[in-house]
């Protein structure tokens, strides 16, 4: 069973995009947040909170058109450009540690496959970013 009490060991993540699985992904940067400050001090003097998109890269696979073909209902005006994304961080037991659910979300950048041949990877990515109306965060 895992410790609870000690940091998380990170082996991956199951990422859903409409509840269907996908692939590939190499990093998920989940989105952090800001709190300003008004005038004032304490609770009453909180201003609005603020939260980044969520960031994502995967190996490219030119037989999993999953997120061009995402990519275009967003820039088509299509509703069915806003979906679901679920992020469930695994644990190095592979059991479920947290899961966020990302409501109406889009994507808003999408960088296509490069490949650097002299670089330290030879493996072509894309990566998105991903606007959203909501988040929950949840233990699984």
């Amino acid at each position: 069973m895992t410790d609870r009490h000690g940091p998380i060991r990170i082996h991956g993540y199951i990422i859903e995009i409409d509840g269907v699985e996908t692939s590939g992904w190499r990093s998920v940067t989940l989105p952090a947040s800001s709190t300003e400050t008004a005038s004032g001090s304490g609770v009453d003097g909180w201003g609005d909170t603020t939260f980044q998109d969520l960031e994502m890269e995967r190996a490219y696979d030119d037989s999993d058109n999953i997120l061009v073909d995402w990519r275009d209902e967003v820039v088509d005006g299509d509703e069915d450009g806003l979906k679901e994304l679920a992020v469930t961080i695994i644990d190095d037991e592979g059991e479920g540690v947290e899961k966020w659910t990302f409501e109406d979300a889009w994507i808003t950048y999408y960088e296509p496959p490069r490949v650097d041949p002299f670089g330290d990877s030879n493996v072509a990515s894309e990566r998105i970013t991903v606007a959203y109306d909501s988040f929950e965060r949840e233990e699984v």
